[in-house]
């Protein structure tokens, strides 16, 4: 839920980033051509807080920390 608009303008509006949800480095296929239903839409933080150890967390793990911080 990140507008980046609300930040930088009109700079950082419709910006965000893809992270590809399996790995290009365990992509096993001669072309690395994604479908859509491979990747997810995240912010640049929540992009680096995924890549943050290796192997990268799953998305889903980093959802159950960002809630377990709101409560």
């Amino acid at each position: 839920n990140v507008d980046f608009s609300k930040e930088y303008g009109e700079y950082g509006a419709g910006y965000i980033e893809v992270h590809h949800i399996k790995p290009l480095a365990e992509d096993e296929r001669e072309t690395h051509k994604a479908s859509v239903d491979e990747l997810i839409c995240v912010c640049s933080n929540c992009h680096r807080m995924l890549h943050h150890q290796r192997p990268a967390i799953r998305p889903e793990e980093l959802k159950k920390i960002i809630i377990s911080k709101m409560v």
